[in-house]
Protein backbone atom coordinates (compact mmCIF):
# COMPACT_ATOMS: atom_id res chain seq x y z
CA UNK A 1 0.00 0.00 0.00
CA UNK A 2 2.91 2.47 0.56
CA UNK A 3 3.40 2.50 -3.68
CA UNK A 4 -0.45 3.78 -3.44
CA UNK A 5 -0.09 6.33 -0.83
CA UNK A 6 3.19 7.91 -2.48
CA UNK A 7 0.93 8.22 -5.79
CA UNK A 8 -1.51 10.13 -3.88
CA UNK A 9 1.06 12.31 -2.39
CA UNK A 10 2.65 12.78 -6.23
CA UNK A 11 -1.05 13.32 -7.60
CA UNK A 12 -1.47 16.04 -4.50
CA UNK A 13 -4.29 16.90 -2.02
CA UNK A 14 -5.86 19.52 -3.91
CA UNK A 15 -5.64 17.87 -7.02
CA UNK A 16 -7.33 14.81 -5.24
CA UNK A 17 -10.11 16.72 -3.48
CA UNK A 18 -11.53 18.97 -6.59
CA UNK A 19 -11.81 14.92 -8.70
CA UNK A 20 -13.40 13.02 -6.05
CA UNK A 21 -15.16 15.88 -5.24
CA UNK A 22 -16.91 16.39 -9.09
CA UNK A 23 -17.50 12.30 -8.97
CA UNK A 24 -18.76 12.18 -5.47
CA UNK A 25 -21.42 15.21 -5.82
CA UNK A 26 -20.87 16.14 -2.45
CA UNK A 27 -23.57 17.86 -0.96
CA UNK A 28 -25.12 17.86 -4.69
CA UNK A 29 -21.97 20.72 -4.87
CA UNK A 30 -20.18 18.19 -7.70
CA UNK A 31 -20.26 21.13 -10.27
CA UNK A 32 -18.61 23.59 -8.20
CA UNK A 33 -15.92 20.94 -7.83
CA UNK A 34 -15.61 20.04 -11.77
CA UNK A 35 -15.22 24.09 -12.41
CA UNK A 36 -12.11 23.77 -10.37
CA UNK A 37 -10.96 20.49 -12.05
CA UNK A 38 -11.38 22.36 -15.66
CA UNK A 39 -9.14 25.05 -14.42
CA UNK A 40 -6.44 22.79 -12.87
CA UNK A 41 -5.90 20.57 -15.43
CA UNK A 42 -5.72 23.40 -18.40
CA UNK A 43 -3.51 25.20 -15.94
CA UNK A 44 -1.22 22.43 -16.79
CA UNK A 45 0.02 23.84 -20.26
CA UNK A 46 3.38 21.50 -20.99
CA UNK A 47 0.87 18.18 -20.05
CA UNK A 48 -1.91 19.40 -22.37
CA UNK A 49 0.70 19.80 -24.96
CA UNK A 50 1.54 16.23 -25.44
CA UNK A 51 -2.05 15.05 -24.13
CA UNK A 52 -3.90 15.60 -26.83
CA UNK A 53 -4.97 12.88 -28.99
CA UNK A 54 -7.71 11.80 -31.47
CA UNK A 55 -9.73 10.20 -28.66
CA UNK A 56 -9.65 13.77 -26.60
CA UNK A 57 -10.16 15.18 -30.13
CA UNK A 58 -13.42 13.35 -30.77
CA UNK A 59 -14.80 12.98 -27.26
CA UNK A 60 -14.32 16.72 -27.50
CA UNK A 61 -16.52 17.65 -30.17
CA UNK A 62 -18.94 15.47 -29.00
CA UNK A 63 -19.21 17.38 -25.94
CA UNK A 64 -19.67 20.67 -27.47
CA UNK A 65 -22.07 19.33 -29.89
CA UNK A 66 -24.22 18.05 -26.88
CA UNK A 67 -24.00 21.18 -24.87
CA UNK A 68 -24.90 23.39 -27.38
CA UNK A 69 -27.77 21.32 -28.58
CA UNK A 70 -28.56 21.16 -24.70
CA UNK A 71 -28.46 24.87 -24.39
CA UNK A 72 -32.06 25.16 -26.45
CA UNK A 73 -33.55 23.38 -23.71
CA UNK A 74 -31.62 23.62 -20.44
CA UNK A 75 -33.64 22.49 -18.29
CA UNK A 76 -31.46 21.15 -15.83
CA UNK A 77 -29.89 24.55 -15.44
CA UNK A 78 -27.51 26.81 -17.49
CA UNK A 79 -24.36 25.43 -15.27
CA UNK A 80 -24.56 22.28 -17.19
CA UNK A 81 -24.18 23.75 -20.40
CA UNK A 82 -20.40 24.28 -19.49
CA UNK A 83 -20.32 20.84 -17.19
CA UNK A 84 -21.71 18.76 -20.39
CA UNK A 85 -19.23 20.45 -22.96
CA UNK A 86 -15.62 20.85 -20.42
CA UNK A 87 -16.09 17.64 -18.12
CA UNK A 88 -16.07 15.02 -19.89
CA UNK A 89 -12.87 15.69 -21.70
CA UNK A 90 -11.02 17.41 -18.35
CA UNK A 91 -12.02 14.15 -16.98
CA UNK A 92 -10.41 12.24 -19.85
CA UNK A 93 -7.45 14.60 -19.13
CA UNK A 94 -7.41 13.80 -15.80
CA UNK A 95 -7.24 10.48 -16.43
CA UNK A 96 -4.07 10.46 -18.69
CA UNK A 97 -2.43 12.63 -16.05
CA UNK A 98 -3.13 10.14 -13.25
CA UNK A 99 -1.46 7.73 -15.52
CA UNK A 100 1.71 9.38 -16.12
CA UNK A 101 2.42 9.81 -12.39
CA UNK A 102 3.57 6.35 -12.32
CA UNK A 103 4.35 3.68 -15.11
CA UNK A 104 4.05 0.85 -12.27
CA UNK A 105 0.85 -1.08 -13.39
CA UNK A 106 0.08 -2.66 -10.14
CA UNK A 107 0.27 0.81 -8.56
CA UNK A 108 -2.26 2.04 -11.18
CA UNK A 109 -4.28 -1.12 -10.68
CA UNK A 110 -4.62 -0.71 -7.02
CA UNK A 111 -5.32 3.15 -7.36
CA UNK A 112 -8.36 2.07 -9.89
CA UNK A 113 -10.06 -0.18 -7.11
CA UNK A 114 -9.96 2.03 -4.64
CA UNK A 115 -11.02 4.97 -6.59
CA UNK A 116 -13.62 2.98 -7.70
CA UNK A 117 -14.36 1.78 -3.76
CA UNK A 118 -14.44 5.58 -2.73
CA UNK A 119 -17.21 6.49 -5.31
CA UNK A 120 -19.19 3.46 -4.08
CA UNK A 121 -18.74 4.87 -0.63
CA UNK A 122 -21.93 7.40 -0.46
CA UNK A 123 -24.29 5.18 -1.76
CA UNK A 124 -22.73 2.31 0.21
CA UNK A 125 -23.43 4.42 3.66
CA UNK A 126 -26.91 5.55 2.49
CA UNK A 127 -28.28 2.36 1.51
CA UNK A 128 -26.47 0.95 5.05
CA UNK A 129 -28.33 3.25 7.18
CA UNK A 130 -30.98 2.85 5.06
CA UNK A 131 -31.23 -0.80 6.09
CA UNK A 132 -30.06 -0.69 9.91
CA UNK A 133 -33.18 1.98 10.54
CA UNK A 134 -35.85 0.21 8.80
CA UNK A 135 -35.02 -3.49 7.36
CA UNK A 136 -35.13 -4.75 4.21
CA UNK A 137 -38.83 -4.25 4.03
CA UNK A 138 -39.86 -1.29 2.88
CA UNK A 139 -42.03 0.13 0.71
CA UNK A 140 -40.30 2.76 -1.22
CA UNK A 141 -37.04 1.82 -3.00
CA UNK A 142 -35.55 5.36 -3.50
CA UNK A 143 -33.34 6.18 -0.54
CA UNK A 144 -32.30 9.30 0.56
CA UNK A 145 -28.72 10.57 0.49
CA UNK A 146 -27.02 10.67 3.59
CA UNK A 147 -25.64 13.96 3.26
CA UNK A 148 -28.29 16.45 2.79
CA UNK A 149 -30.96 13.91 2.91
CA UNK A 150 -31.60 14.25 -1.24
CA UNK A 151 -33.60 11.38 -2.12
CA UNK A 152 -32.36 9.71 -5.31
CA UNK A 153 -34.12 7.09 -7.53
CA UNK A 154 -33.37 3.24 -6.82
CA UNK A 155 -32.00 3.24 -10.21
CA UNK A 156 -29.05 5.30 -9.78
CA UNK A 157 -28.52 4.51 -6.14
CA UNK A 158 -28.04 1.64 -7.53
CA UNK A 159 -24.95 2.77 -10.16
CA UNK A 160 -22.99 3.62 -7.82
CA UNK A 161 -22.63 -0.24 -6.95
CA UNK A 162 -21.30 -0.85 -10.36
CA UNK A 163 -18.12 -1.84 -9.85
CA UNK A 164 -18.50 -3.45 -6.52
CA UNK A 165 -20.14 -5.92 -8.44
CA UNK A 166 -16.92 -6.61 -10.24
CA UNK A 167 -15.29 -7.16 -7.00
CA UNK A 168 -15.64 -11.37 -7.10
CA UNK A 169 -14.37 -10.92 -10.67
CA UNK A 170 -10.94 -9.06 -10.04
CA UNK A 171 -10.17 -11.85 -6.89
CA UNK A 172 -10.20 -14.46 -8.09
CA UNK A 173 -7.96 -13.92 -10.81
CA UNK A 174 -5.57 -11.48 -9.58
CA UNK A 175 -5.60 -11.48 -5.56
CA UNK A 176 -2.17 -12.71 -5.07
CA UNK A 177 -2.02 -8.64 -6.39
CA UNK A 178 -4.18 -7.41 -4.21
CA UNK A 179 -2.17 -6.22 -0.46
CA UNK A 180 -3.88 -8.77 2.20
CA UNK A 181 -5.69 -5.99 4.32
CA UNK A 182 -7.63 -4.33 0.75
CA UNK A 183 -8.21 -7.60 0.16
CA UNK A 184 -10.47 -8.46 3.74
CA UNK A 185 -11.68 -4.87 2.56
CA UNK A 186 -12.97 -5.83 -1.05
CA UNK A 187 -14.60 -8.80 0.59
CA UNK A 188 -16.50 -6.61 3.34
CA UNK A 189 -17.18 -4.43 0.34
CA UNK A 190 -18.87 -6.92 -1.53
CA UNK A 191 -20.83 -8.89 0.75
CA UNK A 192 -22.22 -5.56 2.33
CA UNK A 193 -22.99 -3.88 -1.71
CA UNK A 194 -24.92 -6.77 -2.58
CA UNK A 195 -27.27 -5.96 1.11
CA UNK A 196 -27.36 -2.89 -0.50
CA UNK A 197 -28.59 -3.96 -4.05
CA UNK A 198 -30.84 -6.63 -2.49
CA UNK A 199 -32.31 -3.41 -0.72
CA UNK A 200 -32.44 -1.51 -3.85
CA UNK A 201 -34.11 -4.06 -5.48
CA UNK A 202 -31.79 -4.18 -8.51
CA UNK A 203 -31.42 -6.89 -11.13
CA UNK A 204 -28.81 -5.04 -13.27
CA UNK A 205 -26.38 -4.85 -10.46
CA UNK A 206 -26.82 -8.71 -10.19
CA UNK A 207 -26.83 -9.48 -13.79
CA UNK A 208 -23.09 -7.45 -13.60
CA UNK A 209 -22.15 -9.96 -11.01
CA UNK A 210 -22.56 -12.88 -13.31
CA UNK A 211 -21.88 -11.44 -16.56
CA UNK A 212 -18.26 -9.60 -15.38
CA UNK A 213 -17.43 -13.36 -13.51
CA UNK A 214 -18.02 -15.45 -16.57
CA UNK A 215 -16.06 -13.29 -19.67
CA UNK A 216 -13.19 -12.76 -17.19
CA UNK A 217 -12.62 -16.46 -16.39
CA UNK A 218 -13.38 -17.28 -20.28
CA UNK A 219 -10.69 -14.93 -21.25
CA UNK A 220 -8.49 -15.22 -18.29
CA UNK A 221 -8.59 -19.26 -18.56
CA UNK A 222 -6.40 -19.08 -21.70
CA UNK A 223 -3.77 -17.50 -20.47
CA UNK A 224 -3.02 -19.20 -16.97
CA UNK A 225 -1.48 -22.45 -16.37
CA UNK A 226 -3.05 -25.68 -15.59
CA UNK A 227 -2.22 -25.36 -11.83
CA UNK A 228 -3.43 -21.82 -11.37
CA UNK A 229 -6.67 -22.61 -13.36
CA UNK A 230 -7.25 -25.61 -11.42
CA UNK A 231 -6.72 -23.54 -8.23
CA UNK A 232 -9.59 -20.80 -9.21
CA UNK A 233 -12.31 -23.20 -10.34
CA UNK A 234 -11.46 -25.51 -7.21
CA UNK A 235 -12.00 -22.23 -5.26
CA UNK A 236 -14.75 -21.00 -7.11
CA UNK A 237 -16.78 -24.66 -6.88
CA UNK A 238 -16.01 -24.38 -2.85
CA UNK A 239 -17.71 -20.73 -3.03
CA UNK A 240 -20.45 -21.94 -4.92
CA UNK A 241 -21.23 -24.90 -2.78
CA UNK A 242 -21.23 -23.08 0.17
CA UNK A 243 -23.59 -20.23 -1.15
CA UNK A 244 -26.36 -22.91 -2.07
CA UNK A 245 -26.25 -25.00 0.79
CA UNK A 246 -25.55 -22.29 3.18
CA UNK A 247 -27.79 -19.41 2.15
CA UNK A 248 -31.80 -19.17 1.42
CA UNK A 249 -32.57 -17.76 -1.61
CA UNK A 250 -36.11 -17.97 -0.69
CA UNK A 251 -38.01 -14.59 -2.39
CA UNK A 252 -40.18 -14.20 0.70
CA UNK A 253 -37.78 -13.54 3.27
CA UNK A 254 -36.84 -10.35 4.42
CA UNK A 255 -33.45 -9.44 2.52
CA UNK A 256 -34.92 -10.51 -1.10
CA UNK A 257 -38.65 -8.34 -0.55
CA UNK A 258 -37.38 -5.67 -2.78
CA UNK A 259 -36.40 -7.84 -5.46
CA UNK A 260 -39.07 -10.32 -5.50
CA UNK A 261 -41.14 -7.56 -5.18
CA UNK A 262 -39.95 -6.08 -8.40
CA UNK A 263 -40.30 -9.88 -10.09
CA UNK A 264 -43.95 -10.14 -8.73
CA UNK A 265 -44.89 -6.72 -9.65
CA UNK A 266 -43.16 -6.73 -12.86
CA UNK A 267 -43.29 -10.44 -14.11
CA UNK A 268 -40.94 -12.71 -16.49
CA UNK A 269 -42.46 -10.62 -19.35
CA UNK A 270 -41.11 -7.03 -17.92
CA UNK A 271 -37.42 -8.97 -16.78
CA UNK A 272 -37.22 -9.81 -21.31
CA UNK A 273 -37.98 -6.73 -22.26
CA UNK A 274 -35.97 -5.10 -19.94
CA UNK A 275 -38.16 -3.10 -17.37
CA UNK A 276 -40.31 -1.75 -20.34
CA UNK A 277 -36.66 -0.43 -21.64
CA UNK A 278 -37.26 -2.28 -25.36
CA UNK A 279 -40.44 -0.12 -26.02
CA UNK A 280 -38.30 2.81 -25.00
CA UNK A 281 -35.13 1.94 -27.28
CA UNK A 282 -38.21 1.34 -30.38
CA UNK A 283 -39.41 4.97 -29.76
CA UNK A 284 -36.21 6.40 -29.79
CA UNK A 285 -35.16 4.96 -33.40
CA UNK A 286 -38.40 5.97 -34.81
CA UNK A 287 -37.51 9.72 -33.79
CA UNK A 288 -33.93 9.10 -35.42
CA UNK A 289 -35.82 9.62 -38.94
CA UNK A 290 -38.67 12.17 -37.42
CA UNK A 291 -36.58 13.94 -34.90
CA UNK A 292 -33.32 13.98 -36.04
CA UNK A 293 -32.51 17.14 -34.38
CA UNK A 294 -33.58 15.38 -30.98
CA UNK A 295 -36.83 15.54 -28.97
CA UNK A 296 -38.36 16.78 -25.62
CA UNK A 297 -38.28 14.27 -22.53
CA UNK A 298 -41.49 15.24 -21.63
CA UNK A 299 -42.59 12.65 -25.00
CA UNK A 300 -41.75 9.88 -23.86
CA UNK A 301 -39.21 10.10 -20.68
CA UNK A 302 -35.30 8.80 -20.64
CA UNK A 303 -34.70 6.21 -23.31
CA UNK A 304 -32.72 4.30 -20.70
CA UNK A 305 -29.75 3.83 -23.09
CA UNK A 306 -26.48 6.08 -22.90
CA UNK A 307 -26.38 6.48 -27.08
CA UNK A 308 -30.14 6.96 -27.60
CA UNK A 309 -30.04 9.58 -24.64
CA UNK A 310 -27.70 11.05 -26.39
CA UNK A 311 -29.82 11.46 -29.56
CA UNK A 312 -32.32 12.48 -27.35
CA UNK A 313 -30.43 15.33 -26.26
CA UNK A 314 -28.22 16.02 -29.05
CA UNK A 315 -29.68 14.53 -31.94
CA UNK A 316 -28.05 12.32 -34.50
CA UNK A 317 -24.30 14.34 -34.42
CA UNK A 318 -24.40 13.66 -30.94
CA UNK A 319 -25.69 9.83 -31.37
CA UNK A 320 -22.90 9.11 -34.23
CA UNK A 321 -19.99 11.10 -32.40
CA UNK A 322 -20.54 8.97 -29.17
CA UNK A 323 -21.06 5.84 -31.19
CA UNK A 324 -17.70 6.12 -32.33
CA UNK A 325 -16.18 7.51 -29.46
CA UNK A 326 -17.10 3.54 -27.82
CA UNK A 327 -15.46 1.89 -31.39
CA UNK A 328 -12.35 3.79 -30.35
CA UNK A 329 -12.54 2.28 -26.41
CA UNK A 330 -13.65 -1.25 -27.76
CA UNK A 331 -10.62 -1.50 -29.99
CA UNK A 332 -8.48 -0.32 -27.18
CA UNK A 333 -9.81 -2.46 -24.83
CA UNK A 334 -9.63 -5.35 -27.69
CA UNK A 335 -6.09 -4.29 -27.50
CA UNK A 336 -5.35 -4.67 -24.13
CA UNK A 337 -6.86 -7.93 -23.92
CA UNK A 338 -4.73 -9.39 -27.11
CA UNK A 339 -1.34 -7.77 -25.98
CA UNK A 340 0.87 -10.49 -24.26
CA UNK A 341 2.93 -7.75 -22.21
CA UNK A 342 0.02 -5.81 -20.35
CA UNK A 343 0.09 -8.04 -17.29
CA UNK A 344 -3.01 -10.35 -17.12
CA UNK A 345 -4.70 -8.65 -13.69
CA UNK A 346 -4.67 -5.03 -15.30
CA UNK A 347 -6.12 -7.04 -18.23
CA UNK A 348 -8.65 -8.26 -16.30
CA UNK A 349 -9.50 -4.88 -14.74
CA UNK A 350 -10.30 -3.22 -17.61
CA UNK A 351 -12.43 -6.06 -18.84
CA UNK A 352 -14.39 -6.39 -15.87
CA UNK A 353 -14.65 -2.67 -16.00
CA UNK A 354 -15.91 -1.81 -19.42
CA UNK A 355 -18.29 -4.46 -18.52
CA UNK A 356 -19.76 -2.76 -15.53
CA UNK A 357 -19.68 0.08 -17.63
CA UNK A 358 -21.42 -0.87 -20.76
CA UNK A 359 -23.56 -3.11 -18.88
CA UNK A 360 -25.18 0.19 -17.04
CA UNK A 361 -25.16 2.60 -20.26
CA UNK A 362 -27.33 0.00 -21.74
CA UNK A 363 -30.51 0.59 -19.49
CA UNK A 364 -29.71 3.86 -18.01
CA UNK A 365 -29.76 7.68 -19.59
CA UNK A 366 -25.95 7.81 -18.65
CA UNK A 367 -25.01 12.05 -19.46
CA UNK A 368 -28.71 12.66 -18.25
CA UNK A 369 -29.41 10.16 -15.64
CA UNK A 370 -25.85 8.95 -13.89
CA UNK A 371 -23.26 11.90 -14.99
CA UNK A 372 -20.54 11.27 -12.60
CA UNK A 373 -20.42 7.60 -14.08
CA UNK A 374 -19.96 8.95 -17.54
CA UNK A 375 -17.05 11.20 -16.06
CA UNK A 376 -16.08 8.18 -14.39
CA UNK A 377 -15.42 6.30 -17.34
CA UNK A 378 -13.76 9.03 -19.05
CA UNK A 379 -10.80 9.43 -16.82
CA UNK A 380 -10.80 5.24 -17.24
CA UNK A 381 -10.30 5.60 -20.73
CA UNK A 382 -7.94 8.30 -20.75
CA UNK A 383 -6.08 6.26 -17.84
CA UNK A 384 -5.86 2.78 -19.19
CA UNK A 385 -5.07 4.57 -22.84
CA UNK A 386 -2.14 6.23 -21.61
CA UNK A 387 -0.69 3.27 -19.39
CA UNK A 388 -0.94 1.17 -22.40
CA UNK A 389 0.81 2.85 -24.93
CA UNK A 390 3.82 4.05 -21.76
CA UNK A 391 3.81 -0.19 -21.74
CA UNK A 392 4.19 -0.23 -25.01
CA UNK A 393 7.35 2.41 -25.25
CA UNK A 394 9.00 0.83 -22.34
CA UNK A 395 8.84 -2.27 -24.00
CA UNK A 396 10.26 -0.98 -27.29
CA UNK A 397 13.15 0.97 -25.34
CA UNK A 398 14.05 -2.10 -23.19
CA UNK A 399 13.63 -4.15 -26.62
CA UNK A 400 16.45 -1.60 -27.98
CA UNK A 401 18.56 -1.69 -25.38
CA UNK A 402 19.45 -5.10 -25.10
Amino acid sequence: MNQVLKYISKLGFVNSIFILGTLLNIMSLGYLFGYIAIVLIFLRNSFLKAAVDRNLLLLFVFAIVYALFYATNAWKGSQFIVLYMFIPPTFYLWGKYMAGISVKTKTLFLVLIILTVIYSLPALISVTLNIIKGGFVQPERNIPMFWGGEIVSATQMAAFFVFNMCIPALLLVSYKEIPKILLMLLILIFILSVACVLRLGSRTQLAIIILSLLISLIIAAPKMSFKQNFKIYSVLMVIIFFITTQISFDLDSDMFASFAGRMKDDGAGDLASGGGRTRLWAKSLDNLVEHPLGWDLEEFGYSHNLWLDALRVGGIISFVLLILYFLKVFNLIRKIIMNKIVPIYFQILCLTYIVGFFSLFMVEPGIDGTFTLFILFCLFVGLIRQHYYDILENAVFESSTM
